[in-house]
């Protein structure tokens, strides 16, 4: 569903840093990088850094928070590189400029989506971060970075409850009690996320949005083996998300970019390994049958015989 084509207004995105003058800009970089030192940042930060957080948190504490936030999810916490911090280091360096975003606050809706795999912020009904900035969370509002949230969830599923691709490949041996294999823990935490109650589907969400460096050690730990190389793009794309949420910066305006760029690059380096390793037995037999099935489907349709012309007079 494409909310952007029911907003009315857009917002401009850009006014801020336009009116800002020279000398107030000045002010604000030494700021940042006094609270930037104070946080234990070991690297000098390009101008261009800083003015990109205050593009979208005006208040220079925030946008330190902000970049030392990004910083730590890269693992640029504590690298005492002499090289300048720079917008290719945050990852900054490759989104469009965003200068208007649709304006959705005036629209009334509810709840959308597919119960199991709705966004944290979606299935609460409100905003469960406090961005940076902010005094209070504001007000829900549908966004793009809700519907990207969903799409992760739907791979979480398979990654937890199956193991690997194609026909009877759910983990059932694990999953069934009466299995001498059964694993309590993958159940637990299959059913909290997508077989139980209303109530605990959303509490669980909500629990994991309050404590989001949790995710790897209570999720993404039961994926079944098959799914060990898809982790750290799991977990890149979750910790994407968290930096759109708790400061609405550019993973929260370009997350669409952020996510096929992790996207692409787990295509890339898995389809390699695969590759070099010998193909993927499951996959090429999950192929095989799909082409068969087509085959069949398409045969039905074939004609049986061939059509006689009807002889001109």
């Amino acid at each position: 569903y494409d909310h952007a084509k029911k907003a009315k207004e857009k917002v401009d995105m850009t006014s801020y840093m336009r009116n800002l003058s020279a000398s107030s800009l000045e002010v604000k970089r030494r700021i940042i990088r006094l609270n930037l030192e104070y946080s234990s940042l070991d690297r000098e930060v390009d101008d261009e850094v800083l003015d990109r957080a205050l593009k979208w948190l005006f208040d220079p504490g925030g946008a330190a928070k902000y970049i030392r936030g990004v910083a730590n999810s890269n693992g640029l916490s504590n690298d005492a590189s002499e090289n300048p911090l720079r917008l290719s280091d945050l990852g900054w360096d490759k989104n469009d400029e965003v200068d208007k975003w649709p304006d959705f606050t005036d629209r009334e809706h509810g709840p959308t989506g597919t119960l199991p795999y709705m966004s944290g912020d979606v299935i609460a009904g409100r905003c469960l971060h406090v961005p940076a900035g902010f005094d209070e969370a504001p007000d829900f509002v549908h966004e793009a970075i809700h519907d990207v949230e969903s799409l992760l969830w739907v791979l979480v599923c398979l990654c937890l409850t199956r193991k690997g691709p194609g026909l009877g490949m759910r983990r059932e041996e694990e999953l069934d009690k009466e299995s001498p294999v059964y694993n309590e823990e993958l159940r637990c935490i299959v059913k909290k996320l997508f077989e139980g109650p209303d109530e605990e589907l959303e509490e669980t969400k909500i629990s994991l949005h309050h404590q989001w460096t949790s995710f790897e050690e209570e999720v993404v730990v039961h994926f079944h083996p098959y799914f060990k190389p898809l982790k750290p793009y799991v977990l890149k794309w979750w910790n994407t998300l968290i930096l759109g949420y708790r400061f609405r910066g550019e993973e929260f305006y370009n997350i669409h970019d952020y996510i096929l760029r992790i996207l692409n690059e787990a295509i890339d380096k898995i389809g390699n390994s695969a590759t070099e390793d010998g193909e993927d037995t499951l996959a090429q037999v999950e192929i095989a049958r799909r082409k068969e099935h087509k085959e069949k489907r398409l045969a039905t349709f074939k004609p049986q015989g061939t059509a006689t012309s009807a002889t001109p007079p």
